[in-house]
């Protein structure tokens, strides 16, 4: 004969089923923290990405010497009379730096003395500036096509135009005369960097003493016409 197993209390049975349930929930949160181990260590690693947050957590690059800045949000053309430029021939085509010097001479500009540089730029132009002359650069660059705007340590406003290669320097009389006469925001070139805020405030700095020498100039007028 088979024994029989002696029945359980209704105390042992409330107890066995507590026991029960304490190793099914102990199970449950050890896999639940082992899988927050894992995935983890592998956002840690970089393994994981991390789907959100992102935006904060990602540093900025700012612009720095060598590479195309940006030009400042809602930033407009100067004028030709504000703005320090040289032209420099880097091609082995003779009188291009001349010739670009002229045609900025016939629209405003008082260019420097043109020159020669190497080495050669294969590109179409190449134009550079410090922080200071970053708007300054972007309203050169709209009559040189194809150039882009390279950053710069210089600390003054001298923009220097670098012929390439393939520049060409035909471009019409209409035509020079229809960017001289924009005043559109310019438009920030593909791969560009943002300016740092130290670049930004080398860059507002000439403009304000710009902005009030014009406003002393304006009521130095105004007083001298009340005095007629």
């Amino acid at each position: 004969m088979t024994s029989q197993m002696p029945a359980l209390t209704p105390r042992q049975r409330f107890l066995k089923e507590r026991q029960r349930k304490q190793t099914l929930t102990f199970a449950i949160t050890t896999a639940i923290m082992a899988a927050l181990a894992l995935v983890s260590g592998l956002v840690l690693t970089g393994l994981l990405p991390v789907p959100f947050g992102n935006g904060f957590s990602k540093p900025i690059k700012y612009a720095s010497a060598g590479l195309v800045p940006c030009p400042p949000e809602g930033a407009t053309p100067v004028s030709p009379e504000s703005v320090k430029v040289q032209v420099l021939n880097t091609a082995s085509r003779q009188g291009l730096a001349l010739t670009a010097s002229t045609m900025l001479t016939n629209i405003g500009y008082s260019p420097l003395e043109a020159g020669n540089a190497t080495p050669e730029y294969s590109g179409t132009a190449e134009i550079n500036a410090g922080p200071a002359a970053v708007v300054d650069a972007y309203t050169v660059a709209r009559f040189f096509p194809k150039s882009k705007v390279v950053l710069t340590e210089s600390t003054d406003r001298t923009v220097t135009v670098l012929l390439g290669t393939f520049y060409d320097p035909a471009v019409s009389p209409d035509e020079l005369h229809r960017i001289s006469e924009s005043k559109a925001a310019f438009k920030a070139p593909a791969g560009c960097l943002p300016l740092s805020n130290e670049a930004l405030a080398a860059l507002e700095a000439p403009q304000s003493a710009q902005s009030g020498a014009q406003s002393g100039a304006q009521s130095g007028e105004a007083a001298a016409q009340s005095e007629e």
